[in-house]
């Protein structure tokens, strides 16, 4: 029985290797009238862990955070949306989507998100990677792809080289 794609998850790292991951699940949400969600997964900035209080002379010393959860969300969630109307404005308004964020492991994150959100597919770009981190580790896609219990879309990314082509991987649950 063929189920119909209602909703499409669709991470991103808002670079522009992830182009590819957009595009193409914007193009899958018009051939299905579905709903995108754009994801970004964050994490705490590196130097709000070194300092991540301030003294705070008001409170007779007390330190208070530099950052919360919710305004790292909030600042993720902000730059999806830039990150979509830059690089797809006229095709995103023209569809239902919206941005989600999410702060922890990547992987995990977007299959969660997933969860969350319902969707019926994942479709994300893959990262070009150099031939010794494939060696040493898993990328994020084949990640998502194991954990994941719906069906995964792995688009390659645009071709660098004269030659190489684009592709699409599917895994399905």
């Amino acid at each position: 029985v063929f189920k119909m794609i209602r909703k499409i998850l669709c991470p991103s790292d808002l670079s522009a290797n992830s182009k590819s991951g957009v595009a193409y699940a914007i193009s899958l949400v018009r051939e299905n009238r579905a709903e995108l969600i754009i994801f970004h997964a964050t994490s705490i900035p590196v130097y709000e862990l070194a300092y991540p209080c301030e003294p705070n002379p008001f409170l007779g010393g007390n330190s208070v955070p530099r950052f919360t959860v919710d305004q790292l969300l909030r600042d993720a969630t902000s730059k999806v949306r830039h990150f979509i109307h830059a690089n797809f404005g006229d095709e995103i308004a023209r569809i239902q989507w919206k941005p989600k964020a999410g702060l922890g492991k990547v992987a995990r994150e977007i299959v969660a998100a997933a969860r969350q959100e319902e969707a019926d597919l994942i479709v994300m770009a893959k990262k070009k990677k150099r031939p010794l981190s494939c060696i040493l580790s898993r990328s994020v896609s084949e990640a998502v792809s194991r954990q994941a219990p719906w069906p995964v879309v792995s688009v390659s990314p645009p071709p660098s080289a004269p030659g190489t082509g684009q592709g699409v991987h599917s895994k399905t649950g």
